[in-house]
């Protein structure tokens, strides 16, 4: 339980964290280049956050859903909050590709965990 309020906790942080990233680089550079850089930070924020949750369970991609979810599900809720004002089009662009981002890191980061543990586990046997 406490792992799952800590990652609902640090789920709060990156869509934040990528409007500050694509306001900083709109202001350095035009075009996708903005866009581009804040899909990759909250990509590597979401990744580092679960692996760091997940390190050293080597089930982590399998039986982590309650961590995975908190992590996602805060950034999902501000997503649809700061979307409902676009159009329909706009609206699902905008969730979607939210989604695609988080759980992607998400779902990479847990992968990782899970291989490391793993790894660690096969060697401890050796």
């Amino acid at each position: 339980m406490k792992r799952v309020l800590i990652s609902f906790f640090l789920g709060l942080f990156p869509f934040y964290l990528s409007m500050f990233v694509l306001e900083t680089v709109a202001t350095i550079t035009a075009g996708y280049a903005a866009i581009i850089v804040s899909v990759i930070v909250m990509i590597a924020y979401y990744f580092i956050c679960q692996f760091f949750l997940s390190r050293g369970h080597p089930d982590a991609l399998f039986k982590d859903w309650p961590i995975m979810l908190a992590l996602g599900a805060a950034g999902l809720v501000i997503s649809i909050v700061e979307a409902s004002n676009k159009s329909l089009e706009g609206f699902l662009t905008w969730v979607l590709g939210f989604l695609l981002v988080c759980f992607v890191g998400i779902l990479g980061g847990a992968f990782v965990a899970s291989r490391q543990a793993r790894g660690k586990a096969e060697q401890q046997l050796s």
